[in-house]
């Protein structure tokens, strides 16, 4: 919060005056999401599977753990490169967006993902090897979206951004499709 002129107290947003955390905050945060993500993935694994891999309970929570392990250890590496560049906290550039744009634009692509699985809905089966898999609207409609989204809040290149959302969302596919046989919308 910042006071201007006056009396009045005007709210600057979440992310007023943000920058990085201190290197030393950030590798703290880090070692306690990797101890706690190690945790919960030796619990969900040692639950007990009543049938196959597919209906084993812990599968969801260790590989959500797991991901969160990875991400933490992401940013622990980068931690260390800050202390390493001797980057003071809260020194990053910030975009020059309004806060209320940014959610604005965050509402307006949520919607248009849903009306392009919705109004675009296709269903191509094809086969690599023995394994078949089916292409709906929801992957490529959902690499578009998730990379639109993360660019928003990220500074990175967008080809980065656009790897990590293609990457994801394949997974996520191949997850729900093969593991749970489940499908994804966007299909018939």
């Amino acid at each position: 919060m910042s006071k201007p002129p006056g009396d009045a107290v005007k709210f600057d947003g979440e992310e007023a005056g943000s920058g990085y955390a201190s290197p030393m905050l950030d590798l703290i945060a880090s070692g306690t999401i990797i101890a706690l993500t190690i945790i919960v993935m030796i619990a969900s694994w040692n639950l007990k599977i009543p049938g196959g891999l597919t209906t084993a309970p812990g599968l969801l929570p260790f590989l959500t753990a797991a991901s969160l392990c990875v991400m933490a250890l992401v940013l622990a590496a980068t931690a260390i490169q800050r202390h390493r560049a001797g980057v003071i906290a809260g020194t990053d550039e910030k975009r020059n967006i309004p806060e209320d744009m940014r959610a604005l634009a965050l509402a307006a692509t949520v919607a248009i993902y849903i009306s392009c699985l919705h109004f675009l809905a296709f269903q191509h089966g094809f086969n690599i090897g023995e394994t078949h898999f089916i292409l709906s609207a929801f992957e490529p409609v959902t690499i578009i979206a998730l990379t639109a989204i993360i660019h928003m809040s990220w500074r990175g290149p967008l080809w980065i951004t656009l790897l990590i959302s293609t990457v994801w969302t394949l997974i996520l596919s191949l997850v729900f499709q093969k593991m749970f046989n489940i499908p994804l919308p966007g299909g018939f």
